[in-house]
C-alpha cells in the first residue's frame, strides 16, 4: 500500500513539475489528476473506515445502521470491495441480533465469494433458520458439520440439525446469548 501511494504520489508530481517548467503555472492535466489521485486515496480510505465503524455499529446491536455504512461503503468507490470476511461478521451479528431478514444478503454475498468457507455458511445456516428457511440451514450446518475439525462446534450444529429436521427452531434467546461468545 505504501508502495502504491509513494508511486502515485510521485508521479503526479512529476507531472505537475513538468507543468510547471514548460509554462509557469500547473496544466489543468496535473491539477486533475493530483486531484483524481488525492480523490481515490479519500474514497478508498472512507470507505474502509465505513466498514470498520459498521462492524462495530453491528456487534452491539446496531444493525440497521451497520448495513446503512456497509452500504455506503462499497456504492463510494470502483475499487473498493467489501471483502467475504465483513459480509460474514454483518451476517453472524445481525441474525445473533435478531435482524436476520435485514442482514440475509450479506450472508448470501458472504457465500458467493467465499462459497467453500464453512464458518460463513454457518452464519449463513443461522440466518435462514432464523427465518424460517430450515432446508437451507440444515444444508448450510451439514456443509460445516463435515469440514470443521471443532468437536464441540460439530456436535452442537448436528444438535441443530436434528431439531431442524422436527420442525424445531433450536435458536432460543438463551442459545442466542450464548452465540455471542461463539
Amino acid at each position: 500500500m505504501t508502495v502504491k501511494l509513494w508511486t502515485g504520489f510521485m508521479s503526479s508530481l512529476v507531472v505537475l513539475a513538468g507543468s510547471l517548467v514548460l509554462t509557469g503555472e500547473p496544466s489543468a492535466t496535473a491539477m486533475s489528476m493530483e486531484m483524481s489521485s488525492d480523490m481515490r486515496l479519500s474514497r478508498r480510505r472512507r470507505a474502509s473506515e465505513l466498514i470498520s465503524e459498521a462492524e462495530r455499529k453491528v456487534m452491539r446491536g446496531e444493525v440497521m445502521e451497520a448495513v446503512s455504512l456497509y452500504n455506503e461503503a462499497e456504492s463510494l468507490s470502483l475499487h473498493f470491495e467489501v471483502g467475504a470476511q465483513s459480509w460474514n461478521l454483518l451476517c453472524w451479528y445481525g441474525s445473533l441480533w435478531n435482524q436476520a431478514e435485514a442482514v440475509i444478503s450479506a450472508c448470501n454475498r458472504a457465500v458467493e465469494m467465499k462459497p467453500d468457507n464453512v464458518e460463513i455458511r454457518d452464519s449463513r445456516g443461522l440466518a435462514r433458520a432464523l427465518l424460517g428457511d430450515y432446508e437451507g440451514a440444515i444444508d448450510d450446518f451439514q456443509a460445516f458439520v463435515r469440514e470443521t475439525e471443532h468437536e464441540g462446534r460439530r456436535f452442537q450444529r448436528q444438535n441443530w440439525i436434528e431439531m431442524l429436521r422436527a420442525d424445531e427452531n433450536p435458536f432460543t434467546p438463551s442459545v442466542l446469548r450464548m452465540l455471542f461468545v461463539d
